[in-house]
């Protein structure tokens, strides 16, 4: 971590191509190496570290440094020299906190701005009914927190004002503003909740390039099979599984762990979009790294979001942090 924080220092200060590859080098080479002595130090397996330096490992040494460099920048970082044209999405409809999140009138507003997308949240009820909310519980008096899943549409609305999906969809149609719907999973989701979804809405979807993403693979597959033109995109919380193997159109991903590696193992006609980024350091970071789109928070921030890419070289060598870790 140290060699890593040092090594950002220099490229926060220099700001230079070469010194950003030779860096990503040093790093690939010598952080690996203090990992596997750590390992075998932990297993209490004996390391000989006298290792008497001659001309030819020296030149051996340097080789495999300069190999590296090249090896590195090639495989962690193929979108990283040229950023990609970004979508900007929405995060539940709102920007800069101007409205309250994942209903009508937030939509009306902030379609104006013919943003990319627009990303909002959906949960079934227990009579299966789809509402705009992120929250998987509301506050019902006398029964405290109780799951959406669980209750009724009266039941909801008899305590609380939601704007129905089927509402918000017919509207971001005529608005021409299209969504990104995240269908909202928990431990009380109904097994047929995809298939209800494409029952209800599969037509409406398909007016303008309306998206679906989910952790719920299982009811993005649902939704595929009774409608494949409907883009799915698979949403994940940890980066570290095969994602490439999944059968979706796109992926969102958690910002905080998503890496070059990462990105350089998703096949380029996939979008990846992160989510949910906010602060202007961390939209250079992933600008940078050639995501294809970002959630956040504060999309006019990212709209007008300018640097200098040789200046913000450190950012990704910071990054090389989550990577090892």
């Amino acid at each position: 971590m140290c060699l890593i924080l040092f090594l950002s220092f220099i490229n926060y200060l220099v700001g230079q191509q070469f010194v950003f590859v030779l860096s990503l080098g040093i790093i690939n080479l010598c952080v690996p190496l203090i990992e596997i002595k750590l390992l075998f130090r932990l297993l209490a397996i004996p390391v000989n570290s006298h290792i008497k330096l001659t001309g030819i490992s020296v030149f051996g040494l340097f080789g495999a440094l300069i190999f590296v460099s090249v090896l590195g920048v090639t495989y962690s970082s193929h979108r990283i020299l040229k950023p990609a044209q970004q979508e900007i999405i929405v995060h539940r409809g709102v920007i800069d906190n101007d409205g309250a999140p994942n209903t009508i009138s937030a939509l009306k507003k902030n379609s104006r701005y013919r943003f990319s997308y627009v990303e909002m949240d959906i949960q079934e009820t227990k009579d299966h009914h789809f509402i705009c909310a992120h929250n998987d519980t509301l506050f019902i008096p006398g029964k405290g927190q109780r799951e959406i899943n669980l209750l009724k549409l009266k039941t909801i609305q008899r305590y609380h004002h939601v704007d129905l999906f089927r509402e918000y969809l017919h509207i971001a149609n005529n608005l021409e503003q299209p969504l990104i719907v995240e269908l909202k999973v928990t431990n009380h989701s109904d097994k047929e909740m995809g298939k209800r979804f494409a029952e209800q809405f599969g037509q409406q979807m398909l007016k303008q390039s309306n998206m679906v993403h989910s952790v719920g693979y299982n009811y993005l597959r649902q939704i595929k099979a009774r409608y494949p033109k409907i883009r799915v995109g698979l949403v994940t919380m940890l980066n570290f599984s095969n994602l490439a193997k999944y059968k979706v159109d796109f992926y969102t991903l958690q910002h905080i762990t998503l890496t070059p590696f990462l990105l350089r193992s998703i096949p380029s006609k996939r979008p990846v979009y992160a989510w949910t980024d906010d602060q202007s350091l961390t939209m250079k970071r992933l600008s940078m790294m050639g995501v294809d789109g970002q959630v956040t928070d504060q999309a006019i921030t990212l709209k007008d979001l300018t640097f200098n890419q040789k200046q913000n070289y450190w950012l990704l060598i910071l990054n090389s942090i989550v990577t090892y870790l």
